[in-house]
């Protein structure tokens, strides 16, 4: 078996701030035994799957933590797809792709499909013997095994004063378990679904020391360190981060909380291999 995760994009809807280098808005590839899973779909992450030699058109599943502009650049991703089908030879796994995002955003995609697409009329997939897309809805308790062997398991997360449909996502694998917070504020959910954790990719898109419970919804690097600790992971990726702190600071808060594992501060093309 093997499973390697790839960093497409650690930072946030923007570059440039303070020191740190350049990295792209959310994404994450989950290369299980050559099948692949997408975590969240950043605007231009098709260029940066195939910057790590993928095929796109073998990205059939794709996992959205939310829908904000910076995590779902979903209708850009799916013509991609549609064209890389209409002008290149493809096997029909390749003419297919199904979207796992938070029920209460599933409905709202077909509106904004049809704003891209009026030529369509009122048909969702208006190419479907070139191309077709499903929508599905998911929630805390749904489960699937999306390969033979990898499940994967939403979780709900506060985010956008606790008002915008957000999940994080356990994967689970006979290899290792992998778990992304998305963007989330400290809940006790995230202790839950992170607990024994292989991997942990966690936001933390907020300053050091100025963690918080509630606000918003993303957590400091001390939070992502207690997080860590308690739920006993190996190793902690910090992503999402604008990048106004020093590294060695940001991992300071992380073992200030009594974490022994690996920590990495993520950056675009970081690899994590099961052993």
């Amino acid at each position: 078996m093997s499973l390697k995760i790839i960093a497409l994009g650690t930072g946030v809807c923007f570059n440039g701030c303070g020191s740190a280098p350049r990295r792209f808005p959310p994404g994450f590839l989950i290369d299980y035994n050559n099948q692949l899973l997408l975590l969240d779909a950043a605007e231009g992450i098709r260029f940066r799957i195939q910057d790590e030699g993928y095929d796109i058109g073998n990205v059939a599943h794709i996992a959205l933590t939310h829908v904000h502009p910076d995590h779902a650049a979903l209708p850009q991703f799916l013509q991609a797809k549609l064209c890389r089908v209409l002008w290149k030879e493809s096997d029909p796994l390749m003419r297919q792709a199904v979207i796992y995002m938070h029920e209460a955003s599933a409905d709202g995609f077909e509106a904004v499909w049809k704003w891209h697409h009026p030529e369509a009329g009122n048909k969702l997939n208006h190419m479907p013997d070139k191309f077709q897309f499903t929508i599905e809805p998911v929630r805390t308790g749904w489960q699937k095994e999306v390969f033979p062997g990898l499940l994967l398991k939403p979780f709900g997360v506060y985010h956008g004063f606790g008002q915008h449909p957000a999940l994080g996502y356990r994967i689970e694998t006979s290899d290792a378990v992998i778990v992304y917070t998305g963007d989330a504020g400290i809940t006790d959910s995230l202790f839950a679904y992170a607990e024994h954790a292989d991997l942990l990719i966690a936001d933390s898109a907020m300053r050091v020391g100025q963690g918080y419970t509630a606000g918003y919804g993303h957590m400091a690097p001390d939070q992502c360190g207690l997080l860590a600790t308690r739920a006993q992971v190996k190793e902690v990726w910090l992503t999402h981060y604008i990048g106004a702190d020093d590294n060695l600071a940001m991992e300071s808060e992380v073992r200030k909380q009594g974490f022994t594992g690996t920590v990495k501060i993520a950056t675009d093309g970081l690899i994590w291999k099961s052993m």
